[in-house]
């Protein structure tokens, strides 16, 4: 039987869904990673078999509706962890109404949830659909458990490095501010959560004025540290160019954000952000961190995340902290309280993995069939002729407009064959199976795993 995984930014998706993709090929399952874009085209060529569809997001405007219609049509199942998950939002009401409505509840046949916090709040909201609600943890999570250390190229004797987590993506992304909302507002998040646009001009207000700030702390510290090394990492949807034109004189910067950031955190002394989702993947490895927070916000943005940071408007407390973390005179504020906002929003069970929770439920949902083999040759095919195609008509424009900026997928990156295969090897390794995987590249966008 057939497992479809949508991925879409990989440095953030692509780990965690190839560990989906590992257990699952392990329990004999076909796994196809891909994007949005070759998922439909795929289906529409009537060139994916009866499986499952595994989403990052259940709403997502028309088109993800209609995709998931068409999916269903052709018998394929649906299930959904939302990616975002509301981890940094203190209240989940907005996000949940604006993420998930009655009709896509009704469509999907199972909705994972990260922790105590999304799953209560979305029984409570969409309490005719309890019985679709799993309480899984995200398989995000699980990769950070000290078995995986090694995935990541723990260095247990290297000098360890300071990494700043931007999160400005919209007031320096790819995409205007003005864009987004019209975007989000076409899609129908306004009209489904009615407190949500409100919500979102306070958050690129707070942001316009929190970004030179932060900058300016960023200059301040890397100078006042120059034995130090700061590993500066922007959202995966900023510019990095910005970063660059402040930061790239200094000798101990490095500024990147490829790969996963937990090949950079675990190899932290400390962790520098504001609102951002790196705070938990740093309390889940007990990394210091701090949260700068320079103006007052109107908007609660990103509160459990700086509520599990030590907090400090001033660029000499944050000095201070710095100090104490160096010379190892750091000892957490708050604890238990920082424990149960992680507890709440994170849950991690004890005996199992929440990939096996979520592998589990695929089985339950769609049983296990040895017909419906896809037929790798014609998908692969179809893929090349299109990729032809759309490479035909970019050098065409490009001859009539050659002063026009052709789209560029940011969000996926380009993949060699033999890095997917390594990634999977290393999994293999931390899970003990014994079993051997096939990995095939069927296109830039799209790979192909299964048990041999």
């Amino acid at each position: 039987m057939n497992i479809y995984i949508l991925t879409e930014i990989t440095k953030r998706e692509l780990d965690s869904n190839l560990l989906l993709a590992c257990i699952a090929a392990n329990n004999n399952f076909d796994v196809i990673i891909s994007n949005t874009e070759t998922i439909k085209f795929l289906n529409d060529k009537k060139l994916l078999e009866k499986g499952l569809f595994h989403t990052k997001s259940l709403v997502h405007g028309e088109n993800k509706k209609e995709l998931h219609r068409s999916l269903k049509k052709n018998g394929i199942k649906i299930s959904s962890i939302d990616e975002e998950a509301g981890l940094i939002l203190k209240d989940l009401i907005p996000f949940s109404k604006a993420r998930f409505t009655e009709d896509d509840f009704q469509i999907a046949d199972k909705i994972f949830c990260w922790g105590k916090h999304d799953y209560t709040t979305l029984k409570s909201l969409f309490h005719n659909f309890n019985d679709k609600l799993i309480l899984s943890g995200s398989h995000r999570f699980d990769m950070m458990r000290k078995e995986f250390n090694n995935y990541w190229n723990f260095l247990e004797d290297k000098k360890k490095q300071i990494t700043v987590s931007g999160n400005f993506n919209l007031v320096n992304g790819f995409i205007h501010k003005s864009k987004i909302i019209l975007e989000l507002e076409n899609q129908g998040y306004f009209s489904r959560s009615q407190s949500l646009k409100k919500e979102i001009s306070n958050i690129i207000d707070d942001m316009e004025k929190k970004f030179p700030k932060f900058l300016k702390m960023l200059n301040i510290i890397i100078q006042r540290y120059p034995n130090e090394k700061f590993y500066l990492r922007p959202h995966p949807m900023e510019k990095i160019e910005t970063w660059q034109k402040h930061f790239s004189k200094f000798n101990n910067v490095k500024i990147s954000k490829e790969g996963n950031i937990n090949e950079q955190l675990i190899n932290s002394k400390l962790l520098i952000h504001n609102s951002c989702t790196s705070a938990f993947h740093s309390f889940s490895y007990r990394i210091p961190t701090i949260s700068y927070e320079p103006i007052q916000c109107s908007s609660e943005y990103g509160e459990p995340a700086n509520k599990l940071s030590e907090r400090v408007k001033k660029v000499d407390d944050m000095c201070d902290l710095i100090d104490k973390i160096i010379n190892n005179n750091y000892k957490i504020l708050n604890q238990e309280e920082k424990i149960n906002i992680f507890k709440n929003k994170i849950y991690e069970p004890k005996f199992k993995y929440s990939s096996d929770i979520i592998v589990d439920e695929w089985r339950k949902i769609i049983g296990f069939s040895t017909k419906n083999k896809l037929n790798l040759k014609k998908i692969k095919f179809e893929l090349f002729k299109r990729e032809l195609i759309n490479n035909s008509k970019r050098i065409i424009l490009k001859i009539i407009k050659p002063f026009k900026l052709l789209y560029h997928n940011k969000k996926f990156e380009d993949l060699d064959e033999k890095i997917i295969t390594s990634k999977i090897k290393k999994i293999r390794n931390t899970l003990n199976i014994t079993s051997k995987f096939s990995v095939k590249k069927i296109s830039d966008r799209c790979f192909f795993i299964s048990k041999i």
